[in-house]
C-alpha cells in the first residue's frame, strides 16, 4: 500500500516537472519570436 502511494507521488512529480518544462519551452519560444520580430523590423541592432 505504501509503495503504491510513493509511486503515485513520483509520477505526480514527474508530471509537474514535465509541465514546468513545457512552460519554459513556451516562454523561450515567445522571447525568441520577439527577438526575430525586432530583427525583421529593424534589420538587427548591429547595423
Amino acid at each position: 500500500m505504501g509503495l503504491a502511494n510513493y509511486l503515485e507521488v513520483i509520477r505526480s512529480q514527474e508530471n509537474e516537472l514535465d509541465a514546468q518544462l513545457e512552460i519554459i519551452d513556451a516562454e523561450y519560444k515567445k522571447m525568441n519570436a520577439v527577438v526575430e520580430l525586432y530583427r525583421a523590423l529593424g534589420r538587427g541592432w548591429n547595423q
